[in-house]
């Protein structure tokens, strides 16, 4: 083989390996993605938003609706946005010259007034479909027996619609519903439990709900 052939046999084969790098460069590398483009939250509640495909520090900044959300940082490439009140809110991610943005809007909660024993509680119902069911059930007054010592329970002669499922913690005035027909209010905080729950809302103001609600059966009454 002479020696113009043996350079375009290099040369070729500089190609192909060039070809193949860049290919598995291309593979190899992880395409930049926000964990969400749209979110719809509840006031008062939390959600994580993330950029994957990097472990280097992104910055997140809210560029409208300061007022709806806030956020905080909770790893480099992830901060916890918490809704503050109704409204709409845009946030940017951006790494390097890449930005990457995301929608959230903010639902309103539906009060309910919980009365039990002469004394009146808030409570702040969610946008779940059980809630929105147990909404149009009010004024509402029911017998809610004891349980645990730490919550009190009705049951209903119909289910609630939503998926259940456990909680981690459960903390005074969790509005819940358990077995799809059985309204639960605690009353004491739980660290840990096994069983599964639709979460319907929380009572703002829980901080003597223990001692109005007693170790005994007591009438609760929810209106609007």
């Amino acid at each position: 083989m002479n020696m113009r052939k043996l350079r375009a046999a290099a040369a070729a084969v500089l190609v192909i390996a060039t070809a193949f790098a860049s290919a598995s460069c291309a593979q190899a590398k992880s395409p930049l993605k926000l964990s969400a483009k749209k979110l719809t939250l509840n006031a008062g509640s939390s959600k994580t938003l993330s950029l994957k495909g990097t472990d280097k520090k992104v910055k997140f900044k809210i560029t409208s609706g300061k007022k709806v959300v806030r956020i905080k940082r909770e790893s480099n490439t992830s901060v916890k946005i918490t809704a503050l009140k109704k409204g709409s809110a845009k946030l940017k991610a951006t790494l390097g010259k890449q930005s990457f943005k995301c929608s959230v809007t903010v639902k309103a909660n539906t009060t309910v007034t919980v009365s039990v024993n002469g004394a009146k509680f808030t409570a702040k119902l969610n946008n779940s479909k059980a809630a929105k069911q147990f909404c149009k059930m009010l004024p509402l007054t029911v017998t809610m027996n004891e349980l645990n010592g730490n919550e009190k329970y009705h049951y209903f002669d119909k289910e609630f619609s939503g998926k259940s499922k456990t909680y981690p913690k459960i903390n005074p005035g969790d509005l819940m519903i358990f077995g799809g027909d059985c309204l639960v209010l605690f009353y004491d905080k739980i660290t840990s439990s096994p069983y599964e729950y639709i979460k319907i809302g929380k009572l703002t103001n829980a901080g003597s709900l223990a001692k109005t609600l007693g170790r005994k059966n007591v009438k609760v009454k929810f209106t609007r």
